[in-house]
């Protein structure tokens, strides 16, 4: 028996048959506060040597470290001795309970098959209390937060010298759609000082968003009902299970320091992301979850996200390659993800003031405007979203553009409109679709309105020569997937009533023979009623262009005559095709026909030379043979030659005067 405040003992005491004295006791339910401690039966019985062999049955309620547990029902076996002092469970037992919480954690109705974790005993207490204690395949129900719940592991363990660890954690929390995964090769705790520990080898997922977090790993600490994790470390990916094309299209990112924090069933987190090679920052992510609705959301925002040698577009998206192969410039923004009811919803919206792109079909200078998603996770942007661009040179400059375009499912780029002011008119891009990952060309069809003549002569540099005429047309080009781009069919047609084309330079090779100077005299202005102009072939390569006159008359300053005023009377029509290997030859070939200083004899340059009437390739050019000073000073003329080739890296090209033509 016991007195008051003691507990209530009640046994039995017998001689055993090997002597001794043997017990049986039994311990009703002593309480003291919330804790509850019952011995319904225990019995000592002595053993040979000394000491007694115990076994019975405890039944307790009670707090635990961060936790609570109730109607705990646990086999006693053991032994005792003065020597080795009390030895418990030494074989495994099989443990079970009403509820056992841990933080918001609830579990009920379960039991757990317990085993000494290194072949000795789960409990040894002589001079100091020693608890070694494991368990396979755990299997948990119950719920966290209100959630239902469900925890796994492979391994679960628990010594007063190490701590508890878990192996092959999994921890499902809410229910199908709405669940939060998570997982762990690896999870430490202690409670020395607090109870806490670290965890590596994780991961974690929400049903309701596709974006996952692996390789976790961090420092975890359970303080004031609170779950903190800090020091967090994961990696960021795109969940693909369920997609058409099985491929994220986000590449990875990394996060070191890391923050969460569980209370009451909201759980926080922050954390910022980086790319893993530059360690530049990404985005900052700031996390709210509700674990008893299912609903939360994350913000995120882009202080200045800057491209250049170091970070490219495609290592963020696999969808820049082919189209963006270098950028230089920085993008802000904010977004924001949020998910209710298993339904998920993403919204931002990204700026840039200047950014400048090496793409597929020329580089794109002075990019600024702002894009909204949405649907960023699904990279849907709202319809007509606009975009000024200060150059665009496919081939052929053009400068002070806007696009307007949408992005659908992230594969398909709508293009609603795009122009450019071009040469005293208006470029405009016809409406048109370019999906990624699509074989063959993608078709542009441009619109060419208002083309002022005299402006083109004036942007080619084509010198001594002008030219007037509106033109209005369309140039169709299409890109390979390598980003060459192919004019198809371009035709170009002038406004009445016509224009002029005209030489207004001096005549570089002076003694032309009699017949060849009148003809030229005659045909250097002329008049024209209709010009057409064909264009086809590669930007990069060979260009075919046609030039259809008609109505031609001669111009103002040409030299007339009885001849010349015949023929006039006649209609007369040119037809002129010139092949190039790209626009700016197609110019220097233009101007070449008026200008035979521009590019000089071959003969004179030494490129070719005379032998036995046959033109043979010339020695080739020593840029590095110093002037014979014996050599006499040439004329003005020759020294402004002399001086436009030493800038262009080649020897002179023209004598002042040429040389007699057969």
């Amino acid at each position: 028996t016991g007195g008051q405040g003691l507990p209530r003992l009640t046994g039995r005491m017998e001689r055993a048959r090997g002597g001794g004295v043997g017990l049986r006791l039994a311990m009703q339910e002593y309480t003291a506060g919330t804790s509850r401690l019952a011995v319904p039966r225990l019995h000592l019985q002595p053993r040979s040597g000394g000491g007694y062999l115990v076994s019975g049955m405890a039944t307790a309620s009670g707090p635990l470290p961060g936790g609570r547990i109730s109607n705990l029902r646990l086999p006693i076996e053991g032994a005792w001795s003065p020597r080795g002092g009390l030895v418990l469970w030494s074989r495994c037992t099989e443990m079970r309970f009403g509820n056992l919480s841990y933080a918001n954690l609830e579990l009920s109705g379960r039991s757990l098959v317990l085993c000494p974790a290194k072949g000795g005993a789960i409990v040894r207490y002589g001079d100091r209390l020693d608890i070694d204690v494991t368990t396979r395949a755990l299997s948990l129900d119950g719920r966290l937060a209100g959630s239902p719940t469900r925890l796994r592991a492979a391994r679960a363990s628990f010594s007063t010298s190490d701590g508890f660890r878990l192996s092959d954690l999994v921890v499902v929390i809410g229910t199908e759609g709405r669940a939060v995964r998570l997982t762990a090769q690896t999870l430490r705790g202690e409670s020395r000082d607090g109870l806490g520990g670290t965890f590596e080898g994780g991961t974690a997922k929400l049903d309701a968003v596709p974006l996952d977090l692996s390789e976790m790993a961090g420092r975890w600490a359970y303080r004031d009902s609170r779950l903190l994790i800090d020091e967090g470390r994961f990696v960021l990916t795109e969940r693909i299970e369920g997609r058409s094309i099985p491929r994220a299209r986000f590449e990875p990112l990394v996060a070191q320091g890391a923050t969460l924090a569980l209370s009451e069933g909201i759980v926080t987190a922050n954390a910022q992301l980086r790319h893993p090679a530059s360690g530049r920052l990404v985005s900052a992510v700031d996390v709210r979850h509700d674990l008893s609705s299912g609903s939360g959301h994350a913000d995120l925002a882009v202080p200045g996200l800057r491209f250049d040698q170091q970070l490219r577009p495609q290592d963020l998206t696999y969808l820049a390659l082919g189209v963006v192969a270098f950028a230089q410039g920085t993008v802000t923004g904010d977004a924001e993800i949020r998910w209710v009811n298993g339904e998920v919803t993403s919204t931002g919206t990204f700026a840039t003031d200047k950014l400048d792109l090496a793409a597929a079909f020329g580089p794109i200078k002075g990019l600024k405007g702002r894009i909204t998603f949405t649907d960023l996770l699904g990279l849907t942007t709202a319809p007509d979203q606009v975009l000024e661009i200060a150059s665009i040179n496919p081939g052929l400059e053009v400068v002070g553009g806007q696009v307007r375009f949408s992005l659908i499912d992230g594969d398909l780029i709508r293009v609603g409109d795009a122009r450019w002011p071009f040469m005293g008119g208006t470029l405009i891009l016809r409406p048109v679709d370019i999906r990624y990952g699509e074989d063959g060309p993608v078709r542009y069809v441009f619109e060419v309105i208002g083309l002022d003549a005299a402006q083109f002569v004036a942007q080619m540099n084509l010198s001594n020569f002008s030219a007037t005429g509106i033109f209005d047309g369309t140039v169709q080009i299409a890109f390979d997937e390598r980003g060459n781009g192919t004019i198809d069919d371009g035709l170009l047609i002038s406004r009445l009533p016509g224009g002029n084309v005209s030489y207004i330079g001096e005549l570089t090779y002076e003694d032309m023979g009699a017949i060849a100077n009148f003809a030229f005299q005659a045909l250097r202005s002329l008049d024209y009623r209709q010009m057409a102009v064909g264009l086809d072939g590669s930007l990069a390569g060979e260009i075919v262009t046609s030039f259809r006159i008609d109505g031609v008359t001669q111009g103002v300053g040409a030299k007339q005559n009885f001849i010349t005023r015949r023929i006039a009377k006649l209609p007369i029509r040119f037809n002129i095709n010139v092949r190039s290997q790209n626009f700016y030859q197609l110019a220097t070939m233009v101007r070449s026909f008026f200008d035979a200083e521009y590019l000089g004899n071959p003969v004179d340059r030494g490129l070719l030379r005379n032998e036995d009437g046959r033109l043979v390739p010339g020695a080739p050019f020593d840029h590095t043979t110093p002037p014979d000073p014996r050599e006499p000073p040439s004329d003005p003329q020759t020294d402004r030659t002399t001086a436009r080739a030493v800038r262009e890296n080649e020897p002179a090209v023209q004598p002042p005067e040429s040389d007699q033509v057969p």
